[in-house]
């Protein structure tokens, strides 16, 4: 994933302090103990970044893996929670594709079932490069209307 260098270099002119590259084996382990399996699009991630330490500019986090395995256990569902926006305001999860790939969906925790933002982590890296304003702020828009609806 290109997108993600792109990304990566962006986050380190913030002065984020982003967490080491992952190997395959941690996290295809850290997916399976979620009661999932990591894609090969997850495990590219991970293997180009292992999390960040605070939030982004965008207000948005990548978990490290051991955060991924005590979310998961703590909020168990087939699809993997690995990143949060505003610190926990909502989360977003990984559901693998039959393709190898994961799709990334928003999940409010409000009794809702998580809804697709993304069919697969490049086109939500994608999205976030173009505007993650509008990718992740019009999700608050969209859960304000559904409630006043």
């Amino acid at each position: 994933m290109q997108i993600l260098v792109e990304l990566i270099d962006r986050w380190r002119s913030e002065g984020l302090v982003l967490l080491a590259p992952e190997i395959r084996s941690s996290v295809c382990e850290a997916f399976r103990s979620a009661g999932s399996h990591a894609t090969s699009d997850v495990i590219a991630l991970y293997a180009g970044l292992g999390g960040m330490e605070d939030m982004d500019k965008e207000c948005w986090r990548l978990w490290p893996l051991e955060e991924v395995r005590a979310e998961s256990a703590t909020h168990p569902h087939d699809r993997v929670l690995f990143s949060d926006y505003l610190m926990n305001c909502w989360c977003y999860r990984l559901k693998p594709n039959t393709d190898d790939t994961s799709s990334v969906l928003v999940d409010y925790f409000d009794g809702r079932q998580p809804t697709v933002v993304a069919s697969t982590l490049g086109e939500f890296f994608e999205a976030y490069a173009a505007n993650a304003t509008l990718l992740l702020d019009a999700q608050s828009l969209f859960h304000i209307g559904a409630n006043n609806a």
